[in-house]
C-alpha cells in the first residue's frame, strides 16, 4: 500500500509539473505574438456628390448597369500604385472597401438614376433586364507616383447597346474609352482616394451625357 501511495503521489507531481510547463510555454508564445499590436486596416470608398445635369427630354425606356470589368493587375482590393511601366505595388494598411469595378459601376448607377433621362436605371441584380445595356471595362486604376508627383489614373471604356435590335452590328450603339488623371492635394492614400473620386466625378456625367445622345440619335433615324 505504501508504494502505491507513493507511486500516485509521483504521479501527481508528475503531472502538476507537465501543466505548468505547458502553461509558462502558452504564457510565453502569447507574450511573443502579442508583443506589438497591428496597425489597423484603413478602408476607402469612392465618393462624390451626384452631379447635376442640365434639364432633357425623358427617353421613355429603360437601361441597365452591367456588373463591370477589371483589368487582372487591379481586379482586388488593394491601393495600387506604379512608379513605372515595369513595376507596381500597393499599400499594406489601406484597401478600397469594395472592388473597384463596382465603386465605379455603383457611381454609375446613381448619377444615371439621379440625371432623369431614363424612366428607370436598374443594377446588375434587377430582374428587368432593361432595353438598354451599359456595359464597362477598366483598364486601368491605380496612384501613379514620378517626378512630377503623384495622380490618380483611370482608363476605361463604356459600351452601349440596344437589347431590342437583332442585328449585331446595329446592337451596339457605341464604344468609347475614357481616361482621367487627378493631381493629389493630399499625398497619402487618403488624399489618393479624394483624387480618384473627383477623376470619377468628372467622367460620370460625359459618359452619360454621352449615352443620352447616342440613344436620341439612334432613335432619331
Amino acid at each position: 500500500m505504501e508504494i502505491i501511495s507513493l507511486f500516485i503521489k509521483r504521479s501527481r507531481r508528475i503531472l502538476w509539473n507537465i501543466l505548468l510547463l505547458f502553461f509558462c510555454f502558452a504564457v510565453i508564445s502569447g507574450c511573443v505574438s502579442t508583443g506589438k499590436p497591428q496597425a489597423p486596416v484603413e478602408n476607402y470608398l469612392i465618393d462624390y456628390p451626384a452631379p447635376i445635369f442640365e434639364k432633357q427630354n425623358k427617353i421613355d425606356d429603360t437601361i441597365r448597369v452591367s456588373r463591370f470589368t477589371i483589368a487582372t493587375a487591379y481586379n482586388n482590393n488593394n491601393m495600387i500604385f506604379r512608379r513605372d511601366n515595369y513595376a507596381l505595388d500597393y499599400f499594406n494598411y489601406n484597401r478600397w472597401a469594395v472592388n473597384p469595378a463596382d465603386m465605379i459601376g455603383d457611381n454609375l448607377l446613381r448619377d444615371l438614376q439621379e440625371s432623369g433621362f431614363f424612366r428607370a436605371a436598374f443594377s446588375r441584380y434587377a430582374m428587368d433586364e432593361g432595353r438598354y445595356v451599359l456595359q464597362g471595362g477598366i483598364d486601368e486604376f491605380f496612384l501613379r507616383i514620378d517626378a512630377k508627383g503623384k495622380s490618380a489614373i483611370i482608363r476605361l471604356e463604356i459600351t452601349l447597346k440596344d437589347t431590342k435590335q437583332h442585328e449585331t452590328g446595329k446592337r451596339i450603339l457605341f464604344q468609347k474609352k475614357y481616361y482621367r488623371e487627378e493631381a493629389l492635394v493630399d499625398q497619402s492614400p487618403r488624399g489618393y482616394c479624394q483624387a480618384m473620386s473627383q477623376s470619377v466625378q468628372k467622367l460620370s456625367p460625359q459618359i452619360i451625357n454621352d449615352v443620352y445622345q447616342a440613344i436620341k440619335t439612334a432613335e432619331n433615324k
